[in-house]
């Protein structure tokens, strides 16, 4: 039994849409799975081999990124209908493991009403902050507002941090009552990096036991002739750049932005430059800012944005440009960085989080400074001059990608359902 807040077709970003492949490899290799998810979007899809509950309620508006205002009675009728769904689909489908995702917009309350169900102590799946959100939210405040939104004394946009970190607090504190102390729950965990390893370590939180299990994505064999020669631009006459990712602050676009002020300046060999930012708009607000960065940047005319592509098409679009840009201000464990590196598109990314678990400072990739502009663009200048570096960087990145393979993690994720670690 998986439960998740959001299942597709209705998804935010990659935890949820890891969550259906999961669910659907597992179905292929013979396991039956149901799956329990809130009705959050409002759109409904059969897939075969999985029956699935949506009746779940997030303690979430229409707008998922806006403040979700409701009285204590009525959040308590909601956590109440949610614990009383759970039990019904447990006693109806009687799982012989349950697999917890991300429960954000969910109460504390209904993930204690899962354990105590099934002879194996139910599994979490924390690739992400938010059971620590959820249990410890001054930690993740706190570490927010020290480590994410910080200046770190680097030039840029030390003014426009001051709404951001006053939005992420507000985030923050609307998931949960923030006056509820955290409680040890009696479950096992897999960790998708070490990184959040360690995050939950520091939290406070402890589980029964747990295990990494690193996050992976299908890479499909394919000729070598099918990826870009790297020590040749695809253009001789201009460097392309591309982000892709969601759209949001965490995601550092406007770091990117910013820093094609500072790259334009630099010697390219005469170069001219294009960056391109593929994602979704679902946060408006961000866009919104992100587009007011981009108008009054003297390199408007050269930054484009396009709306997100699937999976799949990823690997043509990074054969198309030179470099990838990843400068996400947070990253627990980024399946697009280790798409990136299989297509074998020489990357800069920023150095923290899980980052540092796939890529090699000047191996596998270039790290930069966390909001740094300026370090962004001296990456970019090396990588642009340096057709040596920039084909090295590619070889490693594909073989070092290789790490991260769908089947190997789902393996691991079978056998950690199946075993009780003891």
């Amino acid at each position: 039994m998986f439960v998740s807040n959001l299942y597709p077709p209705n998804v935010i970003g990659g935890y949820e849409r890891l969550c259906f492949k999961v669910v659907s490899a597992l179905v292929s290799r013979g396991h039956r799975a149901v799956v329990l998810t809130s009705n959050h979007g409002g759109r409904v899809a059969d897939y075969p081999g999985q029956e699935v509950h949506r009746s779940l309620r997030l303690l979430a508006g229409s707008d998922i990124y806006a403040p979700f205002v409701c009285s204590d009675e009525q959040r308590a009728d909601i956590n109440r209908a949610n614990i009383e769904a759970g039990q019904t689909v447990i006693a109806e489908c009687r799982p012989d493991a349950i697999f917890i995702w991300n429960l954000f917009f969910l109460d504390k309350s209904f993930i204690g009403s899962l354990s105590g169900q099934t002879t194996r102590e139910p599994l979490l799946m924390l690739t992400d902050n938010w059971l620590i959100v959820m249990l410890n939210p001054e930690f993740m405040s706190k570490f927010f507002r020290d480590h994410v939104f910080s200046d770190g004394g680097t030039s840029g946009t030390d003014k426009r941090r001051v709404p951001v970190l006053a939005k992420a607090r507000q985030y923050l504190r609307r998931l949960v009552d923030v006056t509820a102390a955290p409680a040890p729950l009696p479950f096992r965990a897999v960790f998708g990096s070490k990184f959040m390893r360690d995050l939950y370590a520091e939290s406070g939180l402890r589980f029964t036991d747990s295990r990494v299990v690193h996050n992976g994505v299908h890479q499909p064999a394919r000729r070598p002739e099918a990826f870009r020669d790297r020590s040749i631009l695809a253009d001789h006459n201009e460097l392309r750049l591309i982000f892709a990712g969601r759209l949001v602050d965490l995601k550092g676009v406007h770091t990117a932005v910013e820093a094609m002020d500072f790259i334009t300046r630099m010697d390219l060999g005469g170069r001219f430059v294009r960056l391109t930012i593929v994602g979704d708009r679902a946060d408006t607000a961000y866009v919104e800012r992100l587009r007011q960065l981009i108008a009054q940047s003297s390199c408007a005319p050269q930054i484009e944005l396009r709306d997100p592509v699937t999976e799949s098409e990823l690997f043509e679009l990074f054969q198309a440009h030179d470099l990838y840009l990843f400068p996400s201000l947070y990253e627990p464990f980024s399946l697009t960085l280790i798409h990136a590196l299989a297509a074998g598109i020489p990357t800069v990314a920023t150095n923290i989080g899980g980052n540092l678990e796939i890529v090699r400072d000047r191996e596998s990739g270039l790290l930069f400074q966390k909001g740094d502009p300026c370090d962004l663009a001296r990456a970019v200048q090396q990588l642009a001059i340096d057709k040596a570096l920039r084909l090295r960087v590619a070889e490693n990145a594909r073989r070092a990608a290789k790490s991260f393979t769908f089947e190997k993690m789902v393996t691991q994720m079978e056998h950690s359902l199946a075993s009780s670690w003891r």
